[in-house]
Parts: structure tokens; sequence; C-alpha cells
């Protein structure tokens, strides 16, 4: 505060002196040494124990909802952004999350293959879901309800895409085309068609009743991760994996914009016509809100450092909301800073901590901590149950920690000898039908490493 105060004093006599050349190293040095008075700052709204991978908001019920590599699903009030629930039952990280467009269901699907359906009709949140729907084989990276909250569209890594009773749960199609997995899915105005973007670098456009494919809109050679269809504002929004991000009239007869960052897929697309507003992200921290009545950008900032998984525009405080890398929602107020802001690059996630640690803490960095905690008997909200006091104890035995049925089953107990050998065979073979993620350490000594600071990190006294 003080050097502030003198700065604030040092800085008006070299405004009133008039030297422009000191009042730019001024500028320049008061930002090296104090940012805080040259760079603005975004809001952090904790709540969730790993990266958030999905957001999705309902501005008529001013509810948010985030998902999580954590396993769990959060609601928000929207304008405050203030924790309300916390929603369980998903065995592994849980990618995306959709209202229908009445607002009274919430889908949320997840790397577990399966498909969450909550009941959102009654102003009491559900503790649980109201179906699970588990007929895809592997991780669900996107849903969308129809326009007439009849379906639900599920899109795979499984290389399908499937259709959902949403009031019953019940599968009513599986469609197959795209050589590949199936990255985005979007119902059509009347809800008889669906488009899709995949992995092989294509947008389809099908046909509901047979499951047909109608055409293809897209075919780049480049995969398409993220897509969003206006066909009454005859429009088509894509971005994909080489760092394209396309707005282009669906008939294919214009492009609006098109904007190419080069090595930085595209990682979060969401659109909000009644704003004339869209909004990309990529896997570099970038986030590009496009106003739609203009087309122009109207904001381009770093806004994380690393990926943005998702990212919703909030038209009432003006603000972004991010989802990334970090345990925290991300919010940027858009008056706070001008358009081309840049966040400084920063290395401070306990997952990439590189610098000061030993070989054994920097393999627990990389492959334990995004998961698990060492000095706490607090089971907490990160993915993992807690690691203090691991040595010695039978596996699935801490209370209240809600285990897989397989590892509540387990016979094992962790000692040096099962937790190297853990890492060396990997958990699909130590712990079948466990909801821990695939992580192996080749080197003996980095196994040896990791054990040995887990030994004394872990001690109970």
């Amino acid at each position: 505060m003080f050097l502030k105060s003198v700065f604030s004093l040092t800085f008006l006599a070299i405004l009133k002196s008039g030297n422009k050349t000191i009042l730019a190293l001024c500028l320049i040095l008061s930002c090296q040494f104090m940012p805080d008075l040259c760079y603005p700052t975004p809001i952090k709204h904790e709540g969730h124990g790993g990266p958030v991978m999905g957001l999705a908001t309902s501005p008529e019920k001013n509810l948010l909802v985030s998902t999580s590599f954590d396993y769990s699903v959060l609601v928000w009030e929207l304008d405050e952004v203030r924790e309300i629930k916390q929603l369980m039952g998903h065995e592994a990280a849980v990618n995306v999350a959709k209202f229908s467009n009445s607002g009274k269901l919430l889908a949320t699907a997840g790397d577990d293959a399966k498909i969450f359906l909550w009941d959102f009709y009654k102003p009491v949140i559900p503790k649980t879901s109201r179906f699970i729907l588990d007929e895809h084989t592997a991780k669900v990276v996107d849903i969308d309800f129809s326009r007439d909250n009849q379906y639900l569209a599920s899109a795979s890594w499984d290389h399908s895409i499937k259709i959902w009773d949403a009031e019953t749960g019940k599968l009513v199609k599986s469609i197959f085309g795209h050589d590949g997995p199936v990255n985005s899915v979007k119902f059509s105005e009347d809800s008889q068609y669906l488009y899709s973007a995949g992995y092989d670098g294509t947008i389809r456009h099908w046909k509901l009743s047979d499951g047909d494919e109608v055409r293809t809109l897209v075919d780049n050679g480049w995969g398409v991760n993220v897509l969003m269809v206006d066909e009454v504002e005859n429009l088509l929004l894509y971005g994909t994996i080489n760092g394209l991000m396309v707005i282009r009239s669906l008939d294919g007869k214009e492009v609006f914009i098109k904007i190419l960052e080069e090595g930085a897929p595209v990682s979060a697309l969401n659109y909000y016509p009644n704003d004339k507003k869209a909004i990309f992200g990529n896997m570099n921290g970038r986030i590009i809100l496009i106003d739609l009545a203009k087309m122009k950008i109207q904001k381009d900032f770093l806004a994380v450092d690393g990926p943005v998984w998702d990212a919703v525009y909030n038209s009432k405080n003006e603000a972004v909301i991010i989802g990334g890398l970090d345990d925290t929602l991300i919010e940027w107020r858009l008056k706070s800073f001008h358009s081309n802001y840049f966040l400084p690059k920063s290395n401070n996630r306990r997952f990439q901590e590189t610098d000061a640690l030993s070989n054994g803490a920097l393999q627990f960095a990389r492959k334990c901590s995004i998961c698990h905690t060492l000095d706490s008997s607090e089971i907490g909200r990160r993915a993992g149950p807690p690691l203090l006091g691991v040595f010695g104890r039978k596996a699935g035995s801490i209370a209240d920690y809600p285990y897989s049925d397989a590892l509540l089953k387990s016979t094992i107990i962790w000692t040096e000898e099962t937790i190297s050998w853990l890492f060396k065979a990997g958990p699909e073979i130590v712990t079948p039908g466990t909801k821990m993620p695939i992580q192996k350490i080749k080197k003996n000594q980095d196994r040896l490493d990791l054990i040995n600071f887990l030994k004394d990190a872990t001690r109970t006294n």
C-alpha cells in the first residue's frame, strides 16, 4: 500500500511535468513490479476439486452448472456464481452438461460412458438422477436436447450417435457413419433432423426417422471438435483440431468469420442467438467473443493459462465464465479490460510444478496430485481419496468416500509392493472395474522415488 501511494504521487508529478519518455518508462516499471495496477484480474469461484470440463446455463432459472474431472456436477446461482448444490453419481470425469429447452431437465455425461438425467421440475434440486443411460461403450463428449424437449442426442468416442427418449430414458436409435469419434451433436429446429461433427473432419446432416445421412456439410480433413447450428438465421459455427474457427451460412454461400490459430485446437464454442453473441475458446487459453450483429470480434483475450474446456456468456453481468485446468471457475467481467488483453503466463498448478522438486515429488505432482491430497484425512472434493496414512491401509476402506464396488470388494493392502505394482501394471490390471484413471510409470527408479516420497509425505505421526 505504501509503495502504491508513493508511486501515485510520483506519477502525478511526472504527468504534470509533461515528460513523455519518463512517463512511458514509469508505466512500464509499474506494470512490471506492481502488475495489479495495470492488469485486470478475473474472479475465481472455488468449489471443484479438479479441472472444470463443462459448463451449462439456464438463464430463466438463473442457474449455472459445472462438470469436473473430480467426478462431480455443481449447481450454481448464475448471476452471483454462488454454489447451491453438488450432484454425485458419475464414476469418472464429467465432460458435459446441458439443460433442456424447458429448463426442467439437466443431462450430464462423462468418461464413464454414462449419461445422467436430472429432474429440475421442482424448486428443490434432486440428490439423485432420474435416469442413467448406459448404452455407450466409450466416453460421451456432447449432448443436446431437441427443441420440443422430447429427445436427447449424445455423441461418443465409440463412433456412435444415440437418440434417447428424454421422458423415459429409453434408447430410441443408434446412428453410425462417422469414421472415428463423434465430438458434437445438435438438433434441427423442428427436432426431425440432427447435425453432428467428428474426428474424421466432417459435419453431417441426418434424418432421424430412418437414421440416414442427408448430406455432408463440411469435409475439411481436420477433425471438427465443436459445432453450433441455427437454421432460422442460416448459420453454421464450428471449430477444428488445427485451430480453425468458422462462422458461415448454413447453405455454404457465405463465410462471415474465419480465424486460424495454428496448433491450437478449438475446444469450446457456445452460441447465444438472443444476445447475438458467439464465443470460441481454444487449447491455448484464448477466448474470442463474436458480435454476430456486426460479424466482428468484440473481445479477443488470453483468459486462462492452459486449455479452455468450456466457456459461457452471461449477458446480465457482461461476463464470460470459463472452465479449464484450474479447480475454480474463472469469471472475466468484459468491461474490466480492452479488447486484446492477454493474461501473463504462470505455472502454479499443483500438477504442473517442476521447480525445486525431488524426482519423487515430481512424479506425485504429475501422476497423483490432480486426484489426491497428502496432508489431510478429509475427503474434500478431489476425484480420489486422501493419501494420508495410505501405507498399510486396506483399499476401499475410508469411511464416506464413494468408492466403486470393485474397490470396496478389493482385498489389496497398500504397501510399497502393491503401489509399485499399481503404477507398473496399471489400474486396469491391479484394480479392474474401479474409477482410477490409467496411470503408469515405466521406469523402476521413478516408481521407487515416488514410493519413497509417499512414505515420507503420508506419515500420520
